[in-house]
């Protein structure tokens, strides 16, 4: 491929339009996808943490109440969000309640996630919400979304833009074609005219003007130049000498002149009649990044190269001009020099002849000057009210007499008043009537230097209405520092004010119903203590009188009334001990301290087995287990739900004698307890029943209170942990418990 210089001028017209072009469209249709993807994805995450917190709430009474159909029927709702993939019901204790997955979707739900939060996973969208009943969780919600819809939306803007990147590249393709001709074509006669004069030496040959523009200038100029090299031909003899004279006196002017300018600030370079470089001052060498041995006698064109910014064009050189029209010029704005060292400099300059006695142009003088600070500093102070009038914030500035002397439109949004209205005015009309004399207490502050930062007061609008706002105002200097008058930001808090004030209300009202809930709490943990105790006492009372009626009268009774007087003994020490299990399952849920010190469970489990000895050698049981750890527990506490666990694998056994393993394993930062044994197992229809309190699933065919196994789940629950059983009818019984990771020590194994 030719490089782009060497190109035809029609050629390399055609391909700077349609880089251009292609440039532009390309990186405005990448920047649009871009920026719609970002904003899809924010506005797709908080569409669906809406709709994750909404579901969470409609499920609330559905959890409450054990109802899976109506969770099935809440949750069925979200068929209509066409990429939603899966979304579950869980209990605390971290098993399925009720889910809906999409049809083609994962076939089961996500595991529960240690902290509820919105996130992007590699392919979807996940969402946990907690479901809350009375300040406490009663579940957990979790939404799967999938991202396709993003993808869908960024192939269909891609393949968008796409086509209209090709449609606009022909379009520019063909304009371009068709219209560098009118370029072209007179650059292209001028240089033919040039070639021909070049090998001829025929100075009588001249360039065609096709045009009226700067081409059909040049044409002229060319023109006109070949005509005094005609003319300059025939007088070179004289000429020569009255130009050594000319130069002669020029140089003895230009020592005079240089030694003015050298010590203005003002970068200045002056040239001949022919543009070449005479003198350079030392600002010119400076910006233009090269020595005055690399300036002087060069063509100014060589030297000072100039090109518009935005087009990268190069800029007529004004020194031309001067010579052409002998007039004083300037160049155009936005015009950048290109320094010897490849530096873009922003300038701008003028031009002026140097005229002889007779008034004739014998050169140019070109002053011309660094405008980069002044340029920033225009760019920050359209930049800053460009702010000040985008903003949302109400921004109004005044003079230290509080009279308003700035208004921006947010101000008019915010308060009603045009600019026009409440220019000139105090800043007393825009304060509430009880505040009046506020604006000036605050401006009195401001003229000290102080800074307000979030004052908060009411304001009143131009119709009256009172409006909650949070003000920061700054004093306002002048360049030299001094303080003329302030500035004032205020932001609209109308709302958060008054939500603000519902959610004390709301709050207070919460305080009341946990102070009722905590008294009733009390009050049935009062009754349940005084029931089970004073209940003690009448039926040791009828045990004790029953045997004393079977010893006093022997032989007077059939028997048939020693059966009766057996079961009237069996049913009281059946309610002694379903009261004594009642009172410890109320004391779990009373508060009590944490505790202080770790508790051995391998010593725990030694004095269960010790306690459970006549019944595991009535049973022919056998109980192992691998080291236990140390944690940080009540020892009553793990005491019982280690006593209720290996009692009841001992007496739901199967034909084998009983054999119970205990082990446990760290998983997910937490102690996981596993509890095995071969017995009779339960029906996987039963494993979440018989956690219920009085839940028993052999009625009185083998002995118990149906308090235990919830005993064990109010221990687990109580240290933030879970209970639930794995297990299936006549292949024995596992259950898994867990507890806070606090293990400390490791001990030999019990048997």
């Amino acid at each position: 491929m030719p490089n782009i210089r060497d190109m035809p001028i029609k050629q390399k017209v055609t391909a700077i339009a349609m880089a251009v072009t292609a440039a532009a469209l390309l990186l405005s249709g990448v920047g649009y996808v871009a920026a719609d993807s970002i904003l899809f994805r924010t506005s797709m995450e908080r569409d669906i943490s809406a709709l994750a917190q909404i579901v969470a709430d409609n499920s609330t009474a559905a959890l409450a109440f054990l109802d899976p159909n109506a969770a099935m029927q809440t949750l069925a709702s979200l068929k209509a969000r066409e990429h939603l993939v899966a979304a579950c019901l869980y209990r605390p204790a971290g098993n399925i309640f009720a889910q809906y997955v999409r049809p083609g979707g994962p076939t089961r739900c996500p595991a529960v996630g240690l902290r509820d939060e919105t996130r992007f996973t590699g392919t979807d969208l996940r969402v946990q919400r907690p479901i809350v009943l009375a300040n406490r969780r009663i579940g957990t919600l979790v939404l799967l979304y999938s991202q396709e819809e993003i993808a869908a939306r960024i192939r269909l803007y891609g393949a968008t833009v796409f086509g209209l990147l090709l449609l606009a590249g022909l379009v520019a393709y063909l304009l371009s074609a068709r219209l560098s001709a009118v370029i072209s074509r007179p650059v292209s006669q001028l240089a033919q005219a040039t070639t021909s004069v070049s090998e001829t030496g025929d100075y009588t040959i001249r360039a065609q003007r096709s045009s009226g523009d700067e081409l059909g200038v040049l044409a002229d100029g060319f023109n006109e130049m070949l005509a005094r090299i005609e003319r300059q031909d025939a007088e070179l003899r004289n000429a020569l000498l009255a130009e050594q004279v000319a130069l002669e006196e020029a140089r003895t002017a230009r020592d005079s002149l240089a030694t003015t300018l050298t010590s203005i600030g003002d970068a200045v370079i002056s040239t001949d009649a022919k543009g070449r470089v005479v003198f350079a001052n030392p600002v010119a060498q400076v910006l233009l990044r090269l020595p005055e041995a690399e300036i002087v006698g060069r063509d100014l064109g060589d030297v000072f190269r100039v090109v518009n910014e935005f087009t990268r064009e190069p800029v007529d050189s004004p020194v031309d001009k001067v010579l052409r029209e002998g007039q004083i010029v300037a160049l155009a704005n936005h015009s950048i020099l290109i320094a010897g060292d490849g530096t873009e400099i922003p300038i701008d300059d003028s031009g002026a002849p140097i005229r002889g006695d007779d008034g004739s142009v014998q050169g140019t003088v070109l002053v011309f000057r660094d405008v980069t600070v002044r340029r920033r500093a225009d760019e920050t102070r359209r930049m800053l009210a460009s702010l000040v009038e985008s903003t949302e914030d109400a921004i109004v500035g005044s003079d230290l007499n509080g009279r308003i002397n700035s208004w921006n439109r947010g101000a008019q949004r915010m308060y009603g008043y045009t600019a026009e209205e409440v220019v000139g005015k105090p800043l007393g009309i825009l304060s509430s009537p009880d505040v009046v004399s506020e604006s000036l207490l605050l401006l009195e502050r401001v003229k000290e230097g102080e800074s307000i930062v979030q004052y908060q007061t009411v304001r009143q609008t131009k119709q009256g209405k009172r409006l909650h706002v949070s003000l920061t105002v700054s004093p306002v200097y002048d360049a030299l520092g001094r303080i003329i008058g302030g500035s004032a930001i205020a932001r609209d808090i109308t709302e958060q004010v008054r939500f603000a004030e519902r959610l004390a209300q709301l709050n207070a009202d919460l305080q009341r119903s946990n102070q009722r809930l905590a008294r009733t709490n009390q009050d049935l943990e009062r009754f349940a203590f005084i029931a089970s105790h004073d209940l003690q006492e009448p039926l040791r009372m009828i045990t004790a009188y029953s045997q004393l009626l079977i010893k006093s009268y022997p032989g007077e009774f059939p028997a048939e009334a020693k059966s009766f007087v057996g079961n009237i003994m069996d049913g009281t020490k059946r309610m002694s001990d379903l009261l004594t299990d009642l009172r410890a399952y109320t004391e779990l849920q009373a508060p009590e301290d944490p505790p202080v010190e770790f508790v051995d469970l391998n010593t725990v489990v030694e004095a269960v087995l010790h306690d459970l000895q006549p019944s595991i050698a009535e049973n022919r049981a056998v109980v192992t287990a691998d080291s236990l750890p140390a944690i940080r527990v009540h020892r009553a506490h793990v005491n019982s739900l280690f006593q209720n666990l290996i009692s009841n694998a001992i007496k739901y056994h199967g034909e084998d004698p009983p054999r119970i393993h205990i082990s446990a394993q760290q998983s997910d930062g937490e102690l996981r307890f596993i509890v095995t044994d071969n017995g009779m197992g339960i029906d996987p229809a039963y494993h979440r029943k018989i956690f219920e309190v009085f839940k028993r699933l052999h009625g009185k065919q083998i002995p118990g209170t149906g308090v235990g196994l919830a005993i064990c789940q109010r221990v687990a629950e109580r240290y933030g942990g879970r209970i639930w059983v794995e297990s299936a009818a006549g292949q024995g019984a596992t259950f898994l418990f867990t507890l806070p990771q606090a293990a400390s020590r490791s001990v030999g194994g019990t048997a």
